[in-house]
């Protein structure tokens, strides 16, 4: 054991303790074992820290003495660093959030937990992997993992269906990361990242298999479909598979491809990955305005988002590849956050649709602080980190000329404002719904609260003091992909080669816009002069039946109508039941050819047996 191999190991142990002490432990007990586990992982990863920074990777064999064709190793370098410290960080916090939310399920909490340690140790095994075989491996471990737990609710159909086409969507297109490595291993003889062999072999259709992998993952426009589907499982499992295991590891597989031949795929696809990151992010961010559904909503933000992260990365500089990094770790925390705060809002009203919500701050004021900060993260409001990750993305694209991409990024940020500020209205804010009327609604649990209050506070000290992550974190990310470092950090501030922005003047205008709102908000208070009549027909309108701000955004989303209409969802649905037709005629003529002829199989066995023989 060493300490590239410890934060794995702690995880496998974790996975087997779970299994061994299932019939003593309560599901609080596992719950609190699972979260130690991952918190110890995440101190482990922590230990591979000052390595990073000095720009040594740390290496380890799984396999000691093992002597095949491939290495079966484990080599830390920055970039995996980061992504470990993200995943055992991120589901630290959610593992603590189930704790109390899994606590009423009466069965399952085993399998439940059990199967989160191990989706976290195949983001870990994903980020530490040395070749492209043992990445695959893991890549698939965490697409059975994510497999299991959306459909965890097994017996709803729902959740069945959701884990298949999620399997069915992603499995599909990782066939392109298999095929990808087939065909590196044919022309080079080895898999390792790193050897100049591989960089020859790694041509430009490799590169675009690889990114159709990377894309399903990702939820990349049009592979993004599956995504709403997954907002069946358990919360925890959403802003896990949300914030930092599942949709981060095509980010990975991008980011990892620079180490190849110091990234010469980029020069071919480049362009088009920049250009379906673009489209993602606006057809994400218009999608989620027409959500009702609040979990819904968060995942088609996860669309957008992830299209940021992608355009940093695609654009293939060193200020583009920090920008992306930091954005990727800043959307586990905000995201998570998010999702988390959707669960204690389902978990204490029993509903997640925003029609039937409303004046959950009253009764929830600790769960409507935390979404605040998080909502006002994903939207760029100053002080927060996800400001200081669109301020780098959009100052990267300014430095390659490409205006239209400030463009695309600046209309996502005012829509996901939009929308987010309709969510925050209709949830936390107004009078509760008639759904919500006499039911008792009760605050989040102290350690869910912890939970989600932690990350909501990075999200803050990130946005306030970025060089604590941009340092230690994100700057050997960027040189392990070799790429020079040309952003310095302070206090308030952000200075690169391309200029400077003071995070206290946007400071001060999101004080002033502040003050500006409570007074707006006092004003609105007052009583009203008179009844406006023309719109009750003079009768006042029972408080569960005022429109909200569900209705107020509906004429936006009328506006973007015509988008809608260019889902590929149909038609890929139209495909899978074609499909299962031509497979059900098949299975049937099988069946009668075999009823009469039971030996024709062997022999089909046997002559492509000789064939394959004979081509040898």
């Amino acid at each position: 054991m060493t300490s590239t191999t410890l934060p794995i190991l702690l995880l496998l142990g974790g996975f087997v303790l779970q299994l061994l002490l299932a019939r003593w432990l309560t599901p609080v007990g596992k719950g609190v074992l699972a979260t130690a586990v991952v918190f110890a992982s995440f101190l482990a990863s922590l230990t591979l820290v000052p390595a990073s920074m000095a720009g040594v990777a740390a290496e380890a064999m799984l396999l000691p003495g093992w002597d095949g064709p491939f290495s079966l190793a484990l080599r830390v370098d920055g970039l995996g660093v980061l992504f470990m410290v993200m995943g055992t960080g991120i589901g630290a916090a959610i593992l603590l959030f189930s704790v109390r939310y899994m606590e009423h399920e009466e069965q399952g909490t085993t399998r439940f937990y059990a199967i989160m340690l191990v989706f976290i140790a195949g983001l870990l095994l994903l980020a530490g992997a040395a070749d492209m075989l043992g990445a695959y491996l893991a890549w698939e471990v965490i697409g059975l993992c994510s497999y299991s737990l959306v459909g965890f609710w097994y017996k709803q159909k729902a959740a069945t269906d959701g884990a298949r086409k999620v399997l069915v969507i992603t499995h599909l297109a990782g066939y392109g990361f298999l095929v990808g490595l087939v065909l590196v291993y044919a022309r080079a003889g080895t898999l390792a990242w790193t050897d100049p062999a591989v960089a020859s072999a790694f041509t430009s259709g490799v590169a675009a298999l690889f990114i159709v992998a990377a894309m399903a993952k990702s939820v990349m426009f049009p592979l993004h479909t599956w995504i709403p589907e997954a907002m069946n499982a358990p919360t925890p499992v959403s802003a896990l598979l949300h914030s930092a295991c599942y949709v981060k590891a095509g980010v990975y597989l991008i980011a990892r491809m620079y180490v190849v031949g110091g990234g010469q795929w980029h020069e071919a696809m480049g362009t088009p990955l920049l250009a379906v990151g673009c489209v993602t992010i606006l057809v994400g961010v218009i999608f989620a305005m027409a959500q009702t559904d609040l979990k819904r909503l968060l995942a088609f933000h996860t669309v957008s988002q992830l299209g940021y992260i992608v355009v940093g990365l695609a654009l293939g500089t060193d200020l583009g590849l920090a920008a992306g990094l930091f954005y990727c770790l800043s959307h586990a925390l905000f995201k998570g956050t998010l999702f988390m705060c959707a669960g204690a809002i389902q978990h204490a009203t029993g509903t997640r649709d925003l029609r039937d919500l409303g004046g959950l701050a009253s009764a929830m004021p600790g769960t409507a602080k935390v979404w605040i900060i998080a909502a006002a993260s994903i939207a760029g409001v100053p002080l927060t980190n996800g400001f200081v990750a669109k301020w780098l993305l959009f100052s990267a694209a300014l430095d390659k000329g490409l205006l239209v991409v400030v463009l695309v990024g600046w209309i996502g940020s005012i829509l996901t404002a939009f929308s987010f500020l309709k969510a925050t209205v209709n949830a936390f804010y107004g009078v509760p719904s008639k759904a919500l009327l006499g039911r008792p609604v009760h605050e989040a649990s102290p350690s869910m609260l912890a939970g989600m209050g932690s990350m909501a506070g990075l999200c803050l000290l990130f946005g306030v003091a970025p060089q604590l992550l941009m340092l230690p974190i994100v700057a050997p990310a960027v040189r392990s992909l070799g790429f020079d470092w040309a952003v310095e950090m302070s206090w308030l501030g952000i200075l690169t080669d391309r200029g400077t922005i003071a995070v206290t003047v946007g400071g001060v205008v999101v004080l002033a816009s502040a003050m500006l709102g409570l007074l707006v908000y006092r004003l609105a208070q007052a009583p009203a002069p008179g009844l406006v009549s023309v719109y009750s027909g003079g009768e006042s309108l029972p408080a569960g039946d005022r429109p909200g701000a569900v209705d107020f955004a509906e004429m936006a989303e009328t506006a973007f109508h015509p988008v809608y209409s260019l889902d590929p969802d149909p038609g890929y649905l139209r495909i899978w039941r074609a499909l299962t037709r031509v497979a059900g005629a098949a299975q049937t003529a099988a069946g009668a050819v075999l009823e009469d002829r039971p030996l024709l199989p062997i022999g089909l066995v046997a002559i492509a047996a000789l064939a394959g023989v004979w081509l040898v």
